[in-house]
């Protein structure tokens, strides 16, 4: 029985304690969603498109219209390409040197910052008037 005790109370158990705590708090954490800054009835189409850019498809309809905005795909490494360029020298010499050519593909904004997408498919149904009515997640 005293080894029992000894083995329940052992100095170790608040360490071990602890980490099923952090396990379990860890467990629990919710990402946060990236659409709560849309609300219903106050957020207009021009606001959404200034963060998320043009949806990706449009479904018109008498009551309005539905944005489709889906996530980006996951990025694939592209290879690096590269041009000679030529410069001239010193004393009439030319040199060549291997410039990289930078493809940075994505929707950017006026301000040449890329824009947001939500991380799941996200549709938006617009009024007439371009206000949100209704958040489909």
């Amino acid at each position: 029985m005293q080894w029992l005790s000894r083995k329940l109370f052992s100095p170790l158990q608040p360490l071990y304690m602890s980490g099923v705590l952090l396990v379990l708090l860890v467990a629990c954490a919710v990402a946060p969603d990236q659409s709560d800054w849309i609300k219903i009835g106050q957020t207009t189409r021009e606001d959404v498109v200034k963060r998320y850019g043009m949806p990706d498809l449009v479904i018109a309809s008498e009551a309005g219209e539905t944005a489709i905005y889906r996530p980006r795909a996951p990025k694939q490494s592209a290879p690096q390409v590269q041009i000679p360029t030529v410069q001239a020298g010193p004393l009439g010499t030319v040199t060549t040197r291997m410039e990289p050519v930078n493809s940075e593909s994505g929707s950017r904004d006026t301000n040449g910052r890329l824009q947001e997408r939500p991380e799941q498919e996200l549709r938006i149904r617009y009024n007439a008037q371009g206000i949100v009515q209704e958040l489909i997640r």
